[in-house]
Order: structure tokens, then C-alpha cells, then sequence
């Protein structure tokens, strides 16, 4: 059995609150923050998977819950902003995934995935490819 191993980052984009913005980031304990001028972005620094957090601890729970990343971010996001999250894999060389999904400060969102490319080539040359893993 092969190892995962992911790797997420964003843009840069603006927040209402620094401050709060950070906190909110540190709870994750595998989020970390780039700051640059007035902007913001984040990426994964988690060892196990390099991958977005999809859980935090809560102390009122005294456990993991299931946390929504992006509808979180999107409360973070100063009007106007889009942040777009990257996040590519590897299984070897078994199965590559990737993703990338722009989110604004209302949460509307929109997704993108390598996957995708399956149903355009299907589209354009009315052929069924084979899928590139393993």
C-alpha cells in the first residue's frame, strides 16, 4: 500500500479582521497563514496528508468536528474577495487528484477538478479515454 501525499495552498486575498482572521486559522493546529502587505493566505501544514483540514478540536465536545473550511473562510473574506483553493496528490504514481475551488465572501463557490478533464475529452473527440492511473 502507497502513501498519500497532498499538498493545498491559496491566493492571496483580503480579510475584515487580521486578527480574528489568524486566530480562526490557529485553531486548526495544520492551517498556516502567509501574510503579505494587507493580504492573506493559507496553506496546509499537515505532516499526515498535506491536505486541507476537513476537522477541528473543540473543547466543548472534548473531540474532532466536522468542519465546512470553506463557509468558515468565506465569513473571513472582506467583501469583494475570492480566495482560490488549490489542492493537488499523489498516491506514487497510482493516482494523481487535484482540485481547485474559488470561493467569495457571500460563500457562493465554484469547483474544478482534474477529474474534469474526462467528460471535456469525451465532449470534444467523442471518445471514452481510459483513466490515467493504475
Amino acid at each position: 500500500m502507497a502513501n498519500f501525499y497532498g499538498f493545498a495552498r491559496s491566493n492571496y486575498f483580503k480579510v475584515k479582521d487580521a486578527e480574528a482572521f489568524v486566530a480562526w486559522a490557529d485553531k486548526f493546529g495544520s492551517l498556516g497563514v502567509w501574510t503579505r502587505d494587507d493580504m492573506h493566505a493559507i496553506y496546509s501544514d499537515c505532516p499526515d496528508s498535506g491536505c486541507w483540514p476537513s476537522a477541528a478540536w473543540s473543547e466543548d465536545e472534548d473531540d474532532f468536528i466536522e468542519i465546512d473550511l470553506e463557509a468558515e473562510l468565506a465569513e473571513h473574506l472582506a467583501d469583494g474577495e475570492v480566495a482560490i483553493l488549490m489542492q493537488c496528490g499523489a498516491e506514487k504514481l497510482r493516482y494523481l487528484s487535484g482540485y481547485a475551488t474559488a470561493i467569495d465572501n457571500t460563500g457562493k463557490s465554484v469547483t474544478v477538478s482534474m477529474g474534469d478533464i474526462y467528460a471535456l475529452a469525451e465532449s470534444a473527440f467523442g471518445v471514452t479515454p481510459t483513466a490515467a492511473e493504475y
